[in-house]
């Protein structure tokens, strides 16, 4: 309590100075200095809500001043500290009914993504910007919606990742397939455009990923867009000619075309067979796909 009077008290003395009086203009940029030599404070004695309303009052000074670097500064700053202060209260199980931090972050995140919109050559620092804010927020609306303006401004192989595990997590396993079809798209193309690099593990990735959401979802050969007919179509007969675009061990594609089989034939005993030795070359994710692969078909 003591310490929430003593920031309310050298808050307003701060405030007062930006009021207009006569003949005299406010000193903006010392009360700038001011609001971030308060905001320190804050920050020091774990203060992060009172942290980031200093750092935003701060930016809205130096709108004023026109400095739209250190304007940036602040807002990115004081966004971190609603969101730090929203863990900290997640942390001790007192979370905001009515999320006020997180709202307050986001309308930071979002006032420098709009100030950075209005200058050149700052799309990468946009997304990243929107990339940070929805790892954030995790895999909820929000999140999501802030991975799309990320990829939307800059598209990178973080972002796209995320939506596609965010996805996932929600449950929403045709987007995940749909972001990840395009992506193997894209990058395909990349490459047969001469781009040099190591791209085999990314799709490797996104190859296991698709074919188990494609064993989950199931979809009916009508409503199969032709390139994801093709995925399990390289996967539903064994011959030693089969074309391994990705770089797999012939073991870790043995094992996958006897888990399309297993999945076509509705082997039950074999798929719980092919869990245990698939494991060793899944990630988190795809181990938690081919669990749920065989809840779906144990259950049909």
């Amino acid at each position: 309590m003591g310490d929430s009077l003593d920031f309310l008290t050298k808050y307003h003395n701060i405030s007062n100075k930006l009021r207009k009086r006569f003949l005299r203009k406010p000193n903006v940029a010392e009360a700038s200095d001011q609001f971030g030599t308060l905001a320190i404070e804050c920050e020091q004695k774990e203060l992060w809500q009172y942290a980031g309303l200093c750092l935003l009052d701060a930016a809205r000074c130096q709108e004023t001043l026109e400095n739209i670097f250190s304007e940036l500064n602040y807002l990115i700053k004081a966004g971190r500290e609603f969101l730090v202060a929203d863990k900290k209260d997640k942390d001790i199980g007192c979370p905001s009914i009515g999320q006020e931090n997180t709202q307050a972050s986001i309308s930071c995140f979002g006032h420098a993504l709009a100030r950075c919109h209005n200058q050149s050559g700052f799309n990468t620092m946009s997304a990243g910007l929107a990339l940070e804010l929805a790892l954030a927020l995790g895999s909820t609306p929000a999140g999501i919606q802030q991975l799309r303006k990320a990829i939307d401004i800059f598209p990178t192989i973080k972002a796209i990742n995320t939506l596609v595990s965010y996805h996932i997590k929600q449950g929403d396993y045709v987007s995940a397939l749909q972001i990840l079809n395009d992506f193997v798209e894209f990058v395909e193309s990349y490459i047969n455009a001469g781009a040099r690099g190591n791209y085999s593990v990314i799709l490797h990735r996104c190859e296991v990923t698709r074919v188990l959401l494609l064993l989950i979802l199931q979809p009916s050969p009508q409503r199969l867009a032709p390139s994801l007919a093709q995925v399990l179509e390289k996967y539903a007969w064994v011959e030693e000619s089969t074309n391994n675009d990705f770089n797999m061990c012939e073991d870790e594609l043995l094992l996958l075309q006897s888990l399309v089989l297993a999945c076509q034939s509705h082997d039950y005993q074999a798929l719980l067979e092919l869990e245990g030795e698939l494991w060793t070359y899944l990630n988190a994710e795809q181990k938690e796909l081919l669990h749920k692969l065989i809840q779906v078909l144990t259950i049909q």
